[in-house]
């Protein structure tokens, strides 16, 4: 008899009503266990999913990757369709296949990226609220963009990471950050190996005082050179926060 079928999926959800992505006693409504309860109804036995970043609450996503073992060994197309069927509308399934037996989501990936998004807003419309967060017209992106420069390379980011385990390190690489203006959003761009839980609204959160004039305009690199914490801004809101996407090589590359 063969062994259980490996699955390799790509999701996109609207974070605003999830617990975030892992399953969690106390919250029931996270991504992990609304999604494990679907596949374990089609598998009659239960299923364990395995996500590329665990999102926090209020997070969203555009392309988180899981994987996770079927007994069925359903076709990937008629899998799709019927994990989406039974799925709640903020959570969706835009692609599935299968995958290597070894094939990991967290572990295989080559890098993630994170956009953050801001508004300039006076007003912000009801259709773009659950995703932007509040900028002031006069924060000035010259200075974020200057101070996002500190960033990228292979540093210690201990200071911007929360509730790390003694034996975690805290050593990233982070390709990329890009700061970019569209109409009234400004929108930050983060590519990287992996990024520490809360990590980037950490960094966002100081990036946006440095715009506001509120933090210097050499906070980012004063933080990283002294690992002090009581130089930190608050954490931006999680609704302005997207999972991009996740890039595996060679065969699934995302381009």
């Amino acid at each position: 008899m063969s062994g259980p079928t490996r699955y390799r999926a790509t999701l996109a959800y609207v974070g605003t009503h999830f617990h975030g992505w892992q399953r969690q006693k106390n919250a029931p409504r996270t991504v992990q266990a609304v999604l494990e309860t679907v596949l374990a109804r089609l598998d009659g036995a239960p299923v364990t999913a395995q996500a590329a970043g665990r999102t926090d609450a209020g997070v969203h996503a555009d392309g988180q990757v899981c994987h996770f073992d079927l007994s069925d060994g359903m076709e990937a197309a008629r899998l799709l369709d019927a994990v989406n069927a039974l799925l709640p509308g903020d959570l969706r399934v835009l692609e599935v296949r299968a995958a290597a037996a070894d094939f990991h989501a967290r572990r295989d990936a080559v890098w993630k990226e994170y956009l953050y998004r801001w508004s300039r807003a006076r007003v912000l419309a009801p259709r773009d609220f659950p995703f932007v967060a509040p900028l002031s017209a006069r924060a000035d992106t010259a200075r974020m963009l200057a101070a996002a420069r500190e960033i990228a390379g292979e540093r210690d980011f201990r200071v911007f990471g929360v509730r790390l385990s003694g034996a975690e390190s805290s050593v990233r690489r982070v390709h990329f950050v890009r700061i970019e203006e569209a109409g009234e959003e400004v929108r930050a761009l983060f590519r990287g190996d992996a990024f520490l839980r809360g990590m980037v609204r950490s960094i966002c959160g100081v990036l946006a005082d440095v715009a506001r004039g509120k933090a210097p305009a050499g906070r980012v690199a004063e933080l990283l050179a002294t690992q002090d914490r009581k130089l930190l801004s608050p954490k931006a809101p999680a609704r302005g926060l997207t999972l991009r996407r996740v890039h595996y090589a060679p065969e699934g590359a995302e381009e």
